[in-house]
This record gives structure tokens, C-alpha cells and sequence, in this order.
């Protein structure tokens, strides 16, 4: 008789790694691509039906997200970003077994430390390395890079509005993406593609092609590439690490940056 502290989930701390990639008979991961579409689409919904309670509590017209009073604009971003939660908790309740097991959701002490240094990295190295040579190439003014940053964090003019800035670009916005672009959506490709004559093609193509999705729908052309090579910096601490919480921390690091710069040396 088997002891029962040896099955696969006696420990709540046992960790977990990520299977081999492809097709595997048995995958106890029965969510993918579906569940991803379906939270895109949930999501683009649920800001927009905010975004036109917001528009009708206001009795004026307005045409984009940023003429919003900053309580508007976190109403809008928290309700988008709770749906994306959502659907990776379903998936894995209903699809999957547990966030743990199945998007490797997992702590070290170390992580926190790591991911945040990783993140500031990021911010301070990889955007302008790869944005400059943009704005060189197309002759574009670089006040337009950060536009949008700093028409939101304009709007932050007191107490609540940097509280609710900060809860939804800082903490919300690491946690909800993390989860459904490196979790759900890296995870969905890696779990269906494999090369078999490349080891190199099945590692970087679901890392490619999450970061590309990543990077497009933030909706800011000037600052694809650079969201495009922070995907894949987050893809790579995610399956470097075999743990999502790096990747998070590295996230809320690269988000904080932007936000302290815009609040407090700007």
C-alpha cells in the first residue's frame, strides 16, 4: 500500500517543472488556445462595457480611454485585468489542476529579489536599446515614446488617483498578464508545438509568438519593439526558472520603474 505522503499532491510545497514540450499523451492540461480567445475577447468586452458606464456616470461623450478622470481609467484597466485573472483561474480549475501545477505558480525567497533587479534591467537597458534605434531610424520625437505613461500619470493628482495607479499598473497589471500571456498563452503554444528536428525552434517559437501578441495588444506601435524584447525577457525568466513568480516580480520591477520616473524625477 502506497504511503499517501508520496502521491503526486500530498506536499503544498512539492515544486513543479514544465513537461516537455509538444503533444503529450495524457496531458492532464486540457485548456489551450480556446480558453485564450475566449479571454481576450472577455476581456475587450468587459473594458468596454466599463469604459461606457464610466462615459454615462460622466453625461459626455468621450472618445479615448485617456480623456478619463483617473478613477475612470482604473475602472476600465481593473475590469480587464480581473477578467484575465479570471480565465486562468477557471482554466485551471476546470481544464487543469491547480495554478501551481499547471502555470507553475511558485515562490522562492530569492525570487522577489531577482525578478525585481531583472525588471529595472529591463527598463533601463533593454527599452532604450531598443527604442532609440527606432526613433533614430523613422525620425520620431521621443516625447511621443512615453506619451501615453505620462498622460496617465497626469491624471494622478492625488492620494487615491497614485493609489489607484499604482494598484493597477504596478501590482494588478504584473499579476494578470503574467498569468495569462506567460502562464496561459506561452504555455498553450509550448504545450501544441514541437520541431522535431530543432530543439532550438521549439524552445523560441512559442516565445516568439507569445511576446509578439504580447507586445501588439498594448496597442502603442512606437513601443512594440521594445514590449516585444520584454516578453521574451519575461518568457525566458519564466522558463529559465521553471516558476512564473520571477517573471511577475521582473514585471512589477519594469512597471514600478516607469511608474516612480513619471511621479517623482519627472
Amino acid at each position: 500500500m502506497s504511503n499517501p505522503a508520496d502521491t503526486e499532491n500530498s506536499s503544498p510545497f512539492e515544486e513543479y517543472s514544465f513537461p516537455p514540450a509538444g503533444r503529450l499523451e495524457g496531458d492532464w492540461r486540457k485548456w489551450g488556445l480556446g480558453h485564450v480567445i475566449v479571454g481576450f475577447l472577455a476581456s475587450f468586452f468587459a473594458a468596454a462595457l466599463a469604459f461606457n458606464l464610466v462615459e454615462s456616470a460622466n453625461n459626455q461623450d468621450i472618445d479615448d480611454l485617456y480623456e478619463l478622470p483617473m478613477w475612470g481609467i482604473s475602472v476600465v484597466t481593473l475590469s480587464q485585468q480581473l477578467v484575465l485573472i479570471a480565465i486562468v483561474i477557471i482554466a485551471s480549475r476546470f481544464f487543469g489542476e491547480s495554478l501551481r501545477k499547471d502555470f507553475l505558480l511558485q515562490a522562492r525567497a530569492n525570487d522577489i529579489f531577482k525578478g525585481l533587479s531583472l525588471g529595472i534591467a529591463a527598463q533601463f537597458i533593454l527599452v532604450p536599446a531598443t527604442t532609440y534605434p527606432f526613433i533614430w531610424l523613422f525620425n520620431i520625437d521621443p516625447d511621443r515614446i512615453s506619451g501615453p505613461a505620462r498622460e496617465l500619470s497626469d491624471k494622478a493628482t492625488s492620494p487615491l488617483g497614485v493609489g489607484a495607479l499604482v494598484l493597477t499598473v504596478v501590482v494588478l497589471a504584473p499579476v494578470s498578464e503574467e498569468l495569462f500571456y506567460r502562464g496561459l498563452l506561452y504555455g498553450a503554444i509550448r504545450k501544441r508545438f514541437k520541431a522535431d528536428q530543432s530543439k532550438a525552434l521549439t524552445k523560441w517559437f512559442p516565445i516568439i509568438i507569445s511576446s509578439l501578441i504580447f507586445s501588439a495588444v498594448h496597442l502603442q506601435l512606437l513601443l512594440f519593439p521594445a514590449l516585444f524584447f520584454v516578453g521574451v525577457t519575461f518568457a525566458l525568466i519564466y522558463e529559465k526558472s521553471q516558476r512564473l513568480a520571477p517573471a511577475i516580480w521582473a514585471h512589477v520591477g519594469f512597471n514600478a520603474t516607469t511608474v516612480f520616473n513619471l511621479l517623482v524625477i519627472q
